[in-house]
Parts: C-alpha cells; structure tokens; sequence
C-alpha cells in the first residue's frame, strides 16, 4: 500500500505520494541546480523556443513556471490550480528545458543514461510535445524526484 503525505500546500492541503511532490518543493531545489549544462545549452541555442523568451537560462524558465503552477498559470499558459510536481512535469512542453533538467540533475551521479543518445533522438522530432514525450519516457519523473532528492 502506498503511504500518502499530507503537505500544507499553497492552496491548502493536498496529499503528495511518493512518486509525486509538492511544485513548490520542487522549484526551490531546481533553482540551486547548475545552469552550466553543455548539452542542453547547445540544443537550446539550436533547436530551442526562438520567440518570447522572458527567462535568462533553462532554470529561471521552469523555477518560475513550477511557481506559477499552484494558481491559474500564466497568460497564455492557463490551468487548473495544482501543487502536483509530477503533473507540471508531464505537462511541460519545452524540451530544451527538460534538457536541462535531465542534465543538471545528472552533474552529480555516475549513471548509464545517454543523454547525447537521446539529444540526437529528439532532434529528428519536429512537434516539441513530441520530444518532450520521448524524453520523458526515458527519464520519468519518478527518476527525476529520486535523483533530486538523493
């Protein structure tokens, strides 16, 4: 039987299970993560958003957005309120951030996963949904929250 949390989140309260955790939580320890990431800049600068880019790096870009989460979202970007990091992560549809992510987490761990393997992938995919799918089928949140946490 899974064990349920329960957080005070910032709507009130809301149950978090082990495969999930509060956005908020997870803004906070994204936003110490390195932006020095060579992989993920270099198909940001290639392939990534061209127009309207508000953010100075990949985690400015998705530390705000994972703050903007718990309430309606911002102008454009409109959903329902939600403290659920596992939910913004599924729902994110920028590669180049997921990128980032993937390899600033990956810094600190000697692991297996191929991310150049998966960078050449992604760029034959032309939709960024698509790629954002692909990527998170070899890097699940599940993964995401353990690397980050460990």
């Amino acid at each position: 039987m899974k064990e349920n949390l329960k957080i005070n989140g910032f709507n009130g309260e809301v149950v978090i299970n082990e495969l999930d955790m509060d956005v908020l939580e997870f803004a906070r320890k994204i936003s110490m993560l390195s932006i020095d990431t060579p992989l993920a800049n270099k198909f940001d600068a290639e392939h990534g958003q061209k127009r309207n880019r508000w953010w100075s790096c990949q985690r400015e870009h998705l530390t705000v957005w994972c703050l903007h989460y718990p309430k309606e979202g911002v102008k454009g970007f409109l959903h329902k309120p939600n403290n659920s990091a596992a939910d913004m992560y599924n729902r994110f549809g920028r590669p180049e951030t997921l990128l980032w992510l993937i390899e600033a987490i990956m810094k600190n761990y000697n692991d297996d996963f191929d991310l150049k393997g998966l960078i050449k992938e992604i760029k034959e995919v032309n939709n960024a949904r698509s790629a954002c799918a692909k990527i998170r089928e070899k890097m699940p949140f599940k993964k995401i929250k353990k690397l980050l946490l460990n």
